[in-house]
């Protein structure tokens, strides 16, 4: 099975940019679905980065992504081959580059915290709600 990844990127108190789509490759671990993940996040951090610049909002601070596996941030920041991630795209090694140049951090964050959830797994209705709360997303009553 494919997994889904999912980001968002919030600025101020709500998200602006999100995505949820089934992911390209089967991933043959939680690390490297994780891995595939946070690539396709730094992506679009480049992306808004460049916008963000463009339009004279530009920061010289790094772009903090956050990601619940501790497994593929061990993996993203050493660059040490690994008989365990032998069978990774190549093309995901980007993250190591983007990382090592200080535009974008992966940083570690609980899955209880993670908000990206919301668009990538079913939950019950209150961490539902919790999660709909932290990306800014109200009911209108």
């Amino acid at each position: 099975m494919r997994s889904t990844s999912g980001y968002c990127f919030s600025l101020g108190s709500a998200c602006f940019s999100w995505s949820s789509k089934k992911q390209e490759v089967v991933a043959q671990s939680t690390a490297e679905a994780e891995f595939i993940t946070a690539t396709a996040a730094t992506n679009q951090a480049i992306w808004l980065r460049k916008l963000m610049t463009d339009l004279g909002m530009g920061s010289d601070h790094e772009t903090e992504i956050f990601v619940d596996n501790q497994a593929a941030l061990a993996i993203s920041q050493n660059p040490v081959f690994h008989g365990k991630t032998k069978h990774f795209k190549l093309k995901f090694y980007y993250l190591r580059e983007i990382q090592q140049s200080g535009e974008i951090k992966l940083v570690y964050c609980r899955t209880e915290d993670q908000m990206a959830d919301l668009f990538t797994k079913s939950s019950h209705v209150g961490r539902f709600e919790h999660l709909r709360r932290m990306v800014g997303v109200c009911i209108s009553t």
